[in-house]
């Protein structure tokens, strides 16, 4: 198959980009692309389609994504992560565990965010963390996305281990941010995986290393071709 999608487990420390890089070069093909960046600090799904596929990108960018995250009270950072620089530290309250769970609940439905000054929403062209870096403050427009569950997995002191469903466009270090916020201090993201996106999950991913040291015809036979998938662009 020439054309189709593969499902990777993006590792981190590696740019979504930098994943597309890699099956361009192993397929012999430009025509890549993805369906939703992952930040470096972040691991999990990353759908990459190929040749042909490629067309059904803003389609397949609408899929609900499913996460696991880890939120680190406390300690607020400038990336919204733990690879930023702490920007402000706060006590963190003594925490129950039916008192946090009730609060992540709250948070289920509709709400609007402002993506965070390190995003690659682009603003005059250019991602938002290109003007951060350079100094010049930019402003990206706050956006909705809707919350379909966010429930708590583990309680351990000032960590909360956390599984979000959730729109396209939803920030984990925005939510973070705003759960910290809301039991009386500050936080950032430790820990971020993405367990699937639409039907595509974890469990079905080619990892980044078996691309590399596989023939091309072995990646090409990855390949899973979109028109079968359950998506929308399935019933076009």
């Amino acid at each position: 198959m020439r054309d189709g999608l593969l499902v990777v487990n993006k590792p981190q420390g590696m740019t979504s980009h930098d994943v597309v890089q890699v099956v361009r070069r192993r397929v012999g093909l430009q025509r890549v692309g993805h369906t939703g960046t992952l930040d470096p600090i972040a691991e999990g799904v990353l759908v990459i389609l190929v040749g042909a596929a490629t067309k059904y990108q803003q389609i397949l960018q609408t899929q609900r994504k499913v996460y696991e995250t880890v939120i680190q009270l406390g300690t607020q950072t400038d990336t919204g992560d733990a690879w930023g620089k702490a920007l402000r530290t706060a006590p963190v309250p003594a925490l129950e565990q039916r008192q946090v769970e009730e609060m992540l609940r709250s948070f289920v439905g509709r709400l609007t965010q402002t993506p965070p000054a390190f995003s690659a929403v682009k603003v005059q062209g250019k991602p938002l963390y290109w003007w951060t870096r350079r100094g010049v403050p930019k402003a990206a427009r706050p956006r909705t996305v809707e919350i379909l569950a966010l429930d708590l997995l583990e309680l351990d002191g000032s960590a909360l281990a956390c599984r979000i469903v959730c729109s396209s466009g939803t920030y984990i270090r925005t939510l973070a941010e705003a759960v910290a916020a809301r039991l009386g201090t500050v936080g950032h993201v430790k820990a971020l995986t993405r367990c699937a996106v639409g039907p595509w999950e974890l469990a079905c991913a080619v990892t980044v290393p078996w691309i590399q040291a596989a023939s091309e015809q072995d990646v090409r036979a990855a390949l899973r071709p979109v028109m079968t998938a359950d998506v929308p662009v399935a019933r076009a």
